[in-house]
């Protein structure tokens, strides 16, 4: 057997608890320190999705709602609505019917389930109450109709009167994909 001097088992037990400091520091201490690093870079970035996403599901909630709405607003809707019978009723009501250049209807149909009825009128040398009465009550019907576009653009021949050309639209949902869609 070999004889250890009390030096050499100081030193030893000194090396000994060195490489165990070492181990601990390597091991545990540095990975953790990492670590923190790292959640304290990611955490802040983290935090800015999640305000983000909880923006993004405030306004998604919103515009579901807004669809359903629509929806419903679209069942409840005349099955037997006809866009240009309406448009032309409004326009005798308004005494609009001389200055009507042109009235173009047309059907667009994105989807399978959803159409769009538009007309497109033209209209010359009226004055800026006729065709704002005009667009308020075609804004305002029962029925779900809208102004798509208009333009507007002063009549060379007569400053005080104007020119427009206006798009107006109907939307409707054919079909049963109305009820499967409102859900979630």
């Amino acid at each position: 057997m070999m004889q250890i001097t009390p030096r050499e088992r100081w030193l030893s037990i000194g090396l000994a608890a060195g490489i165990a400091v070492w181990a601990l520091y390597a091991l545990a201490i540095k990975p953790a320190q990492e670590r923190i690093r790292t959640l304290q870079r990611v955490i802040p970035e983290k935090q800015s999705q999640l305000r983000d996403l909880r923006a993004q599901t405030v306004r998604y909630i919103a515009l579901r709602d807004e669809l359903a709405q629509l929806r419903a607003t679209l069942a409840a809707q005349e099955p037997d609505f006809q866009l240009p019978s309406f448009l032309e009723t409004e326009i005798e009501r308004h005494q609009l019917a001389r200055h009507i250049v042109t009235m173009e209807p047309d059907l667009l149909q994105p989807r399978p389930d959803y159409c769009e009825q538009v007309v497109t009128i033209e209209l010359h040398d009226v004055s800026l109450r006729q065709l704002i009465d005009f667009l308020s009550a075609v804004e305002t019907a029962k029925s779900l109709v809208r102004v798509g576009s208009l333009h507007i653009r002063r009549n060379p021949r007569d400053e005080a009167l104007l020119d427009s050309t206006i798009g107006i639209y109907s939307p409707r949902f054919n079909g049963p994909a109305l009820a499967t869609q409102t859900a979630p």
